[in-house]
C-alpha cells in the first residue's frame, strides 16, 4: 500500500490540474454571485424593512407599557383605598395618555434619527 506522499508523487501534474480546475470553478462562482447581487439588490431593502418593523414594535411596546402600568397602579390604588372601579379607570386613562405621549416622543426621535441618516447618505462629502 502506498503512503500519501507516494500517491502525490505518482500524480505528477494531476495536483496542478485540480488546482486550476478549482480556481476556474471559484472564478465562475464569484462571477455568478456578483451578477446575482447586481440583479437583486435586496439586502439594503431588507435592512430598511427590518428597521421599520423594529420601529413599529418599539412604538407599540411604548403604548402597551403605559396601559399596563396605569392599569396596575389603578388596581393597587383601588385595593388600598377601596374606591373600585374609579382608581382603575382613572389610572388606566392616565396610563393611556402617558403611552400616547411616549409614542409621540419616540416617533419624533426616530424620525429625526432617520432624517439624519438619510442626510448623511445623500451628502457625498460625508460632512454632516
Amino acid at each position: 500500500m502506498k503512503t500519501p506522499t507516494e500517491h502525490e508523487s505518482d500524480k505528477g501534474d494531476a495536483g496542478t490540474d485540480n488546482r486550476s480546475d478549482l480556481a476556474a470553478l471559484d472564478a465562475k462562482i464569484r462571477a455568478h454571485t456578483e451578477a446575482h447581487r447586481q440583479k437583486n439588490p435586496e439586502p439594503a431593502e431588507t435592512g430598511r424593512r427590518s428597521t421599520a418593523i423594529g420601529m413599529a414594535f418599539r412604538l407599540s411596546t411604548e403604548m402597551v407599557a403605559g396601559l399596563v402600568a396605569g392599569g396596575i397602579i389603578g388596581w393597587v390604588v383601588d385595593d388600598l383605598l377601596g374606591t373600585k372601579p374609579w382608581g382603575l379607570l382613572t389610572f388606566f386613562f392616565l396610563g393611556m395618555a402617558a403611552g400616547i405621549l411616549n409614542v409621540f416622543r419616540t416617533a419624533h426621535k426616530l424620525a429625526a434619527d432617520v432624517a439624519e441618516q438619510v442626510g448623511k447618505s445623500d451628502d457625498p462629502s460625508g460632512d454632516k
